[in-house]
């Protein structure tokens, strides 16, 4: 029981500093933010910090999976259960909705305010975008081989899906204007997606 509660408090605080460092890379940028800057906001030890992560790129990258975690787009929350067509539903649904996210737009600007000035939008693409479109694809690859989908050429099948998703929601939260779409509508264009894909692959 002990060591249960020393785990708890453990990832507990994990997800203080990670909550911290989102807000903090957010709201400053990656190159000016400093692992002591992290602890002070998280409230625990720069010494903690380290312990958990060993420098500020993997702390970002913890920020990037933590995220798509709670959008359930990790690879480990694949619903096994699901028909093939209803997880392209669930998948091209929650992608919408961490696309047109708060978090997801801020981290986007800071890529885009330090492209060529720093590692941040390697770090971001590798944790986000591209480990989302490998599982996708690994999704794809593994319905060809059950005969459920017929695709030929599986990245640019995933290629096109994704684009699909990225919509004009997005686009205007990137520029800052107000999106024209409620959630609902973002939900159901979405669906769409799903379903046009589905029948110009299905087998």
């Amino acid at each position: 029981m002990q060591e249960k509660r020393v785990r708890l408090k453990s990832e507990e605080k994990r997800n203080q500093i990670i909550d911290a460092a989102g807000a903090l890379f957010i709201v400053n940028g990656f190159e000016k933010v400093s692992m002591e800057e992290i602890a002070k906001s998280a409230g625990v030890s720069k010494q903690t910090v380290y312990s958990h992560f060993g420098n500020k790129q993997q702390l970002f990258t913890a920020a990037i999976d933590c995220k798509c975690e709670e959008y359930d787009l990790a690879p480990n929350k694949i619903p096994s259960a699901m028909h093939c067509e209803e997880y392209l539903r669930f998948f091209c649904t929650h992608l919408a909705a961490l696309l047109i996210s708060d978090d997801a737009i801020g981290m986007f600007r800071v890529c885009v305010a330090e492209a060529g000035r720093s590692e941040v939008s390697d770090l971001y693409w590798q944790a986000g975008p591209q480990k989302i479109r490998s599982q996708l694809s690994a999704y794809l690859a593994e319905q060809n081989k059950l005969s459920t989908l017929k695709i030929d050429d599986i990245d640019t099948a995933a290629s096109q899906l994704i684009a699909m998703v990225v919509c004009e929601s997005q686009f205007r939260s990137l520029l800052g204007l107000e999106r024209l779409n409620s959630d609902s509508d973002l939900h159901h264009y979405a669906e769409k997606c799903a379903d046009m894909f589905y029948k110009s692959y299905r087998a």
